[in-house]
């Protein structure tokens, strides 16, 4: 006689307080990251303002800079937000269930939860959430597709024996967006340069100067470019080894592109929370914070570069801090930077190291005769050694930006900041300079009519400038 088996299911209630617990965890969760989500594509958007317009020299050349990468950055920062707000919600829902069971008793929530559980999640949110994926990503797209460049040319300039104002280097170098901070091998053919906003590009000179025939710049690429800021190269006389400035993270989250769109907002963070003096950023793996680091070409191509702090022999130069504008001296022994570390008289100081004997010394601030509670920056030593250019945004200036020169005497004392003149300096910002090897052209970065875009490189003729060396 065959016996038949029935299969039991579990009970309802046991399937109501699973239903119960998810619609209230899910309804949770898309409220949490419905906020935290708008909080967030608030303050990026905020941050991509504040920090394109003041980097780039124009709001114009910050949004020209947006790539699908940071969209797709943008979406994927955005669901990991999102992510958290659920994972909260896990944990909130669980407590507040033991909550009520505590208070109103066990008998009375399993009774709540076999009658049809309540669908917690509030059209507000689901369509908030959907605005966050959708409208700010929209907006990137359309402003960088349809963003018009000033189209405008610059005529070329005569130069007088007497220079009366800077020659833009024109359409072989300058574009829309940012072109800055030029630097040069030894022959002075190869010249190194920020492009693309926030890349670092290479042209060659073919003829002579004042032709200005500029092979078309070239993007460095991996390993040097990333989906972060990489500015301020510094080439080497041969031409083999690469210092610059990146904003790149370090750990587990070093070259990972995701949260490259997210740097900005974690810039401004730190300036407004005081970081430039704390340490806050370090458990983000310095995002948001700039580092010098440095790359070697080989036969492959340039090499994976590596942060200054992790090569023996360079100088002490990366700190928990915002470290850029890195130089050197023409012998190599002393190094000038830029940072917001402790000990200064400003937001950035001008920090020097000199090796002796092999040894780094620890990094000295050069005082107040060069740094003020303004921003001093980009400092540059003259081939002898005794005199530095410098950038500063103290008052009294011609512009927001000005460039200056200090010297020092002969106990090694730098003397207070002389400006360059309204041949140089502008009502715009005037920035960064730079030299040709043989001392012939200098070089600097400017915003003022008659460019292509916010940032531009400009060129005199270094003898018409004050502190020319040969003088």
């Amino acid at each position: 006689m065959a016996t038949s088996t029935t299969k039991r299911s579990p009970p309802r209630a046991l399937y109501r307080k699973v239903e119960h617990f998810l619609w209230h965890f899910l309804g949770v969760g898309i409220s949490v990251g419905a906020v935290l989500a708008t909080l967030s594509t608030l303050l990026m958007l905020v941050s991509l303002f504040l920090v394109g317009s003041a980097g780039n020299g124009s709001m114009q050349t910050a949004l020209l800079g947006i790539s699908w990468n940071d969209i797709v950055g943008f979406e994927v920062g955005l669901l990991a937000i999102v992510i958290v707000g659920v994972a909260f919600s896990a944990a909130f829902v669980s407590i507040y269930d033991l909550s009520l069971r505590l208070v109103i008793g066990q008998a009375r929530v399993q009774a709540q939860q076999s009658r049809s559980p309540q669908r917690p999640v509030r059209p507000w949110a689901f369509r908030l959430l959907v605005s966050c994926f959708v409208l700010p990503a929209a907006f990137l797209l359309v402003i960088s597709a349809f963003v018009n460049p000033d189209s405008k040319t610059v005529s070329t300039v005569q130069v007088p024996q007497a220079q009366v104002q800077p020659v833009n280097m024109g359409s072989a170098i300058n574009t829309p967006f940012r072109e800055a901070e030029p630097s040069f091998t030894a022959d002075g053919s190869t010249m190194y340069f920020n492009c693309n906003n926030a890349d670092i590009c290479v042209s060659r000179l073919e003829g002579t100067w004042e032709e200005g025939k500029w092979t078309p710049p070239e993007s460095l690429g991996a390993p040097v470019n990333t989906g972060y800021e990489e500015v301020e190269p510094v080439i080497n006389g041969a031409g083999d080894r690469l210092y610059f400035t990146s904003r790149r993270p370090q750990g587990s989250l070093r070259n990972v592109p995701i949260p490259s769109p997210f740097i900005d907002f974690l810039t401004v963070a730190n300036a407004l929370s005081g970081s430039k003096r704390s340490s806050t950023s370090l458990s983000l793996g310095g995002l948001g914070l700039n580092d010098i680091w440095v790359s070697h070409k080989t036969n492959e191509g340039w090499s994976e570069p590596q942060n200054l702090s992790d090569i023996p022999g360079e100088p002490p130069v990366n700190s928990a801090y915002s470290d850029h504008c890195l130089f050197f001296s023409a012998d190599g022994n002393e190094a000038f930077w830029t940072s917001t570390r402790p000990g200064g008289y400003g937001g950035d100081d001008i920090w020097t190291s000199r090796r002796v004997n092999g040894e780094w010394s620890a990094p000295e601030n050069l005082g107040p005769n060069v740094n003020t509670a303004g921003d001093e920056h980009m400092s540059i030593p003259t081939p002898d050694g005794k005199s530095l250019y410098v950038t500063s945004s103290r008052a009294g200036g011609f512009g927001n930006e000005d460039i200056y020169i200090t010297t020092r005497d002969f106990h090694g004392k730098w003397g207070e900041l002389v400006n360059l003149g309204s041949l140089i300096n502008g009502p715009g910002d005037d920035r960064c300079p730079a030299w040709t090897p043989d001392l012939k052209i200098f070089l600097f970065d400017s915003v003022r009519k008659g460019g292509f875009g916010g940032r531009d490189i400009w060129w005199v003729n270094f003898k018409e400038v004050t502190g020319y060396p040969s003088a």
